[in-house]
């Protein structure tokens, strides 16, 4: 009897010392890391994933694979990330669209409960645009003429009940003026709405504006954040008007929750490398969001996102969207 249970012994600690078989975590990844993006290609969460994947390339020896999967206003993709095995091996590009969803009830799959957000990569700037013809000059006139005509101003935005309205409710909420908010199925409708004359403005990122502000056609107002822009720096931020007021749009990665914190080690370690790679370098500049510091930590983006889940939510209620 003590033989045999010698015999297992010594055959446990052999197969044990042998190479390769205790060597799991030391080898990953050993294939493809798939990273999925919730939307279409060539939008502005596609064109980031990949911008940020041309800098892990070369750190991952087998390869990675950008997905997309849209549908469901971001959830599908998260919906499907969340189904897969807690193994490191599917990212999900995080947005400020999963944030919102996270203020919803009965959702099937939730980003801070399902999921362990890696770092936060982007912080986006919106403005306040109006047609470069407007008879508003300043801000001050706007929300002057705004609180004598209340709802009387007219703002666009693509997603009722997402991050176009919340970011413009909440912001002239703020400045104490009340908007009717319009939606329109795309940012080029928006645009084309404003430069008619059919609404008074919207509230966007500066990617998708400033061509038409530098053209004259298209000026903004106001940026939305605590110092000027450098891409407008004639054009006063939301702090120094006294605006208490500077969220803007995020981009994050995760992993499901559960996955081996020396995986996510090194999945925030080569991410956080792949953010000096000149192609993503010039994307951020190409893209105006150097403006302010993107980057957070693995704590930090858990902080950062449940207190705009719950800044998400109360403005949610007040626009009666929940009870």
């Amino acid at each position: 009897m003590k033989r045999g249970l010698c015999f297992i012994v010594s055959l446990l600690f052999i197969l044990g010392a042998l190479p390769g078989l205790n060597a799991t975590a030391a080898e990953y990844p050993e294939r493809a890391i798939e990273i999925l993006v919730p939307f279409g290609a060539g939008g502005g969460s596609d064109t980031a994933a990949r911008a940020v994947a041309e800098g892990l390339k070369p750190q991952l020896k087998n390869g990675l694979v950008v997905n997309n999967m849209p549908g469901g206003g971001a959830t599908k993709g998260m919906l499907y990330a969340s189904q897969q095995p807690a193994d490191g091996y599917t990212v999900l590009a995080i947005t400020t669209s999963h944030l919102i969803d996270a203020a919803k009830p009965k959702t099937r799959a939730h980003i801070l409960r399902d999921f362990d957000p890696l770092c936060r990569i982007q912080w986006d700037t919106s403005a306040v645009t109006i047609s470069g013809e407007s008879q508003f000059k300043t801000l001050a006139d706007m929300i002057e003429w705004g609180k004598k005509n209340p709802k009387g101003l007219k703002f666009a935005g693509t997603s009722p009940g997402g991050w176009s309205e919340i970011q413009t409710v909440a912001f002239f909420q703020k400045s104490g003026v009340q908007v009717t908010f319009v939606p329109f199925d795309s940012g080029a409708e928006i645009k084309a709405a404003i430069l008619g004359g059919h609404i008074t403005g919207a509230v966007e990122e500066l990617a998708e504006t400033l061509p038409l502000i530098e053209a004259g056609k298209l000026k903004s107002l106001c940026v939305i954040m605590d110092k000027r822009h450098p891409a407008l720096p004639n054009v006063p931020c939301s702090k120094e008007l006294g605006i208490d007021y500077t969220h803007g749009l995020m981009r994050a990665w995760g992993v499901r929750k559960g996955t081996p914190p020396e995986r996510q080690k090194l999945l925030v370690d080569v991410i956080q490398k792949s953010l000096d790679h000149p192609m993503y370098v010039k994307f951020v500049k190409d893209n105006h969001l150097d403006a302010r510091p993107g980057y957070l930590g693995p704590e930090e983006t858990r902080k950062y996102m449940e207190e705009q889940v719950e800044f998400f939510t109360s403005v949610l209620k007040e626009l009666g969207y929940l009870k």
